[in-house]
């Protein structure tokens, strides 16, 4: 199934739970583009989407994971044309435990990102390895293709909490361990491998990956029961 895409490009506003559109329609109001609800989530009447998660969206298309499914059921959507694809079960889903008792407020979606490839036109869901079955091996899914495949990833493991970063065709994430890393994962070469070191204190450990002028940076935290700083880090070498 192929997923359509609009012709006229709009900013779109994702959160957890629902999915705007800035409409900038009104030429003659010097206001910003006014927030309007493309997808209603978890708000919908038929409250089909009270389990699922925002992943990610690219190009007007959304990646939902529905929590209650072990291993997280993915659905991609685009809330403008009404397409829907529920992709097939991941690899040995039956092997994921249900509930993780020493880290209860894992959830299945967090494990996931979803990312397009420009020069290859693909999009590709990718699950991380971090879960029970899964760590030394990293799950793709091709928009086009059955299945889900198998790339190796040793020594990898996902720090679930420092979040996912997928951008211009790979995704990052951030090595479990007191040596931790941030590794990548090419969409184009299917090739997992660590990144060049960003100058973080070993005392300020990474809490989140983001994005900062298109580079991927790391915020990092001394915060003790609130108190302390935050730091954003970025390397000046990686520009997307």
């Amino acid at each position: 199934m192929e997923m359509k895409q609009c012709r006229d490009a709009v900013p779109l506003v994702v959160t957890t739970e629902s999915v705007y559109v800035l409409d900038s329609q009104e030429s003659s109001s010097s206001k910003a583009g006014t927030p309007r609800e493309l997808w209603p989530g978890r708000t919908a009447a038929c409250n089909i989407y009270k389990t699922m998660e925002v992943i990610g969206a690219c190009n007007g298309v959304l990646c939902l994971c529905d929590d209650a499914r072990p291993g997280g059921a993915i659905t991609l959507l685009n809330p403008a044309t009404a397409d829907i694809l529920a992709l097939p079960p991941i690899l040995c889903a039956g092997l994921f435990r249900r509930h993780n008792t020493r880290r209860p407020g894992r959830s299945w979606h967090q494990a996931y990102s979803f990312g397009y490839h420009h020069a290859i036109g693909q999009y590709k869901v990718v699950h991380v390895p971090c879960f029970f079955k899964t760590k030394e091996t990293l799950q793709v899914f091709t928009l086009g293709e059955a299945t889900w495949r198998e790339v190796p990833a040793p020594d990898a493991r996902c720090r679930l909490d420092a979040g996912l970063v997928s951008v211009n065709g790979a995704t990052y994430w951030v090595t479990e361990g007191s040596k931790e890393k941030i590794m990548s994962f090419d969409h184009q070469s299917e090739q997992v491998g660590s990144t060049k070191p960003l100058p973080v204190s070993a005392r300020r450990p990474i809490c989140q990956l983001t994005l900062v002028h298109r580079r991927l940076s790391a915020a990092t935290s001394d915060q003790i029961y609130g108190c302390g700083s935050i730091e954003v880090i970025f390397n000046p070498e990686m520009r997307f």
